[in-house]
């Protein structure tokens, strides 16, 4: 045997015999839980017991004669230092770190603390579709040749007006322990505003048509941004749309619940694809955000199903649901249900 393969030896046998010396000895629960609160190691104790075991008595030596301080004081005061620097800097407009503190408004304050509650709060659960988008921009050119200037969002509002009288059991909201069903269907629209996002409401919205809706939107709208509207205009509602289809890059996206509603629709931008015709046609993704408790997915895809039927065929949005055997005829009126 070489010198090398001696020395190898030797300090393996050294390893060995400084590991055997730190297993040797026992230690109690308590014992363990003292050296983590302290932060120590059992290498740290010189142990006093029978068989090299380490006693209460040994690691309580090491505490007292380090003056150590528990670890999770010593954590708790690291965080009050690091709140103290932030406070000192509280209000000034640029800190030594580089950046600089934006004031809350008293909305925008209010809109984080609920949207906070809500993701909390409620088992949020998504269900998407790609509707054909054809019709709508189809409905929309008859209509302007007519002089009837409506936009998306009124198509929008008024097919999921129409879903919600077909599937009430998206209409609903959870209060406590139970699901309330509601009497009404009152549309919350998202409307972006210098001071956050606030979600004026068309109220009745299943009983109003498609030009009454637009008309109605563009009114609470214009006080939005003006900050004119009244807690009654905006607080409530049954159901909320959130549309960004007027961004050509946000395709998808998902919304908070706006409680104590059960559920948001959100809208992206229409796309367009080859169809199996290898014809031209457009897509947009429609995705329903709903409270899992109140919401059954079944029910979330009959929703889905009958919206996305409607904005297919939306000739059928500014048909009474009692008119509807008379679609195809040319005698009826159908402006005066607009």
């Amino acid at each position: 045997m070489n010198g090398t393969g001696v020395l190898r030896r030797v300090a393996s046998t050294a390893s060995c015999r400084q590991l055997s010396s730190e297993n040797n000895g026992l230690m109690g629960p308590a014992v363990k839980l003292l050296l983590n609160h302290y932060g120590l190691s059992r290498r740290d104790v010189n142990p006093t017991g029978p068989k090299n075991n380490v006693l209460k008595g040994d690691v309580m030596h090491v505490i007292q004669s380090r003056n150590l301080k528990p670890m999770e004081k010593l954590t708790k005061a690291a965080v009050d230092r690091g709140s103290n620097i932030v406070s000192a800097h509280k209000g000034s407009k640029r800190s030594i770190g580089g950046y600089h503190d934006i004031p809350l408004t008293n909305m925008r304050r209010t809109i984080a603390k609920r949207l906070s509650q809500s993701k909390q709060n409620i088992p949020h659960e998504y269900m998407s579709a790609s509707v054909i988008w054809d019709g709508v921009a189809a409905l929309r050119k008859q209509l302007k040749e007519d002089g009837i200037a409506i936009s998306v969002n009124d198509v929008i509002i008024k097919a999921v007006a129409n879903s919600l009288t077909a599937v009430p059991l998206v209409n609903v909201a959870w209060i406590g322990d139970a699901v309330v069903a509601h009497h009404s269907v009152d549309i919350s629209v998202a409307v972006s505003t210098p001071t956050g996002l606030i979600t004026p409401i068309i109220f009745n919205a299943d009983t109003k048509g498609i030009i009454e809706i637009s008309k109605t939107v563009r009114d609470l709208a214009a006080k939005a941004k003006e900050n004119r509207l009244t807690p009654n205009q905006f607080q409530g509602g049954t159901f909320t749309i959130s549309n960004l289809g007027m961004f050509g890059s946000v395709t998808g996206f998902t919304a908070i619940i706006n409680e104590p509603q059960a559920a948001i629709l959100t809208v992206g931008s229409p796309v367009y694809e080859i169809n199996e015709m290898k014809k031209t046609e457009s897509r947009c993704t429609l995705t329903l955000c709903y409270d899992g408790r109140a919401i059954s997915s079944s029910t979330a895809q009959q929703f889905i199903s009958y919206l996305s039927q409607s904005l297919d065929q939306p000739i059928l949005l500014i048909t009474a649901p009692h008119f509807s055997h008379s679609i195809n005829d040319d005698q009826f009126d159908y402006a005066r249900l607009l």
